[in-house]
């Protein structure tokens, strides 16, 4: 995919990281009611699992593992990418939580699961973002940068809570990225999410009502979100990790194609 061809795509994802139900359904329905696509990275089972995977025409699940110490997710890399492919079993992409990564890690993950694309690349508003080819013992991953996430938005001097100044950050492909307990929240500063984490440490515990006096009501993480869903309605640009494999991949063939033409 080279840049020409990435000037205007975006694409969308989801980091779960353990949101109750109430918050995936609230993110999902927003997709739902605009008709955008998107990448879901998935940390544990849960009825909203079901509810996503009834929308295959939008929806990608991909898989989140945990690989520090104390997962839940298992005792070592074996075990917790087998226990996140029991969860989502049809995965081909993955973003690993909290960004941990080692030629390792990635190794086991081109061994042991089906997944061969990795977005687990964060280079913040980064312009000319492009797939990476990753060979490791005559295995192949496409390594797919993301550019903006909603939490490290809330880290910078003057975030930015507008869209425009993001499509307008330089051309090649942005790939976008959101917690649903932000969207949920409204977050624009970690202030709130912290204050609720303290109430009930276990985000799965956390009720409707009990997060109703946490939500913010100003410009932030759930407004631009609200806003980008709808210009991924109006211009229908909107990828899912599986696209842009096989957009590389049609690529890749078709250059080796013209390698391999006699002159």
């Amino acid at each position: 995919m080279g840049n020409q061809a990435n000037s205007s795509a975006l694409a969308l994802t989801l980091d779960v990281d353990w949101a109750p139900d109430f918050m995936i359904d609230f993110v999902a329905d927003i997709l739902i009611e605009h008709r955008v696509r998107a990448t879901w990275y998935i940390t544990h089972e849960s009825p909203s699992l079901a509810r996503l995977r009834a929308h295959q025409e939008l929806f990608e699940l991909g898989i989140h593992p945990n690989f520090f110490s104390g997962s839940t997710h298992g005792e070592s890399p074996t075990a917790v990418l087998g226990h996140c492919m029991e969860i989502v079993p049809e995965a081909v992409s993955v973003r690993t939580h909290g960004l941990l990564q080692s030629t390792a890690l990635l190794g086991q993950i081109m061994k042991h699961t089906p997944v061969r694309t990795d977005a687990s690349l964060f280079l913040p508003h980064a312009p000319e973002l492009t797939p990476v080819e990753y060979w490791w013992e005559q295995r192949t991953l496409l390594r797919v940068p993301y550019f903006w996430e909603d939490d490290f938005e809330m880290e910078r001097v003057a975030p930015c809570w507008k869209l425009a100044p993001l499509l307008e950050s330089g051309s090649g492909l942005k790939v976008l990225d959101f917690h649903p307990v932000h969207v949920y929240l409204n977050s624009r500063t970690m202030g709130p999410y912290h204050a609720l984490k303290e109430r009930a440490p276990r985000l799965p515990d956390i009720t409707a009502k009990g997060v109703a006096a946490f939500i913010r009501d100003e410009a932030g993480t759930r407004t631009l979100f609200i806003e980008l869903a709808k210009h991924l309605n109006e211009t229908g640009e909107s990828l899912l990790m599986r696209d842009i494999h096989r957009r590389w991949q049609q690529r890749h063939e078709s250059h080796q194609g013209l390698e391999g033409s006699p002159e």
